[in-house]
């Protein structure tokens, strides 16, 4: 029992560590799509970002970093 029990955490364990890696991945591909049109990500949208732990409205920001005109634009949406 104690086994299966361990083995039920280290994979939940091994879950949130994905679902970790994931966000992360999500909100460096923001980065890189902001840092490609505009040059220059201020540091308050990165500060925003790495507080989102939604995978689905980082997805959005995704979409939305790729069709926004303007810095603002986005910052205005991330709030």
């Amino acid at each position: 029992m104690a086994e299966t029990i361990q083995k039920s955490l280290i994979q939940e364990g091994i879950e949130i560590g994905e679902a970790q890696g994931e966000l992360k991945g999500t909100i460096q591909a923001i980065r890189t799509s902001l840092r490609a049109k505009f040059q220059h990500v201020p540091d308050e949208i990165v500060t925003e970002l790495s507080k989102r732990t939604h995978a689905t409205a980082l997805e959005s920001l995704v979409a939305l970093a790729a069709t926004c005109t303007s810095l603002d634009e986005f910052t205005t949406a991330l709030k």
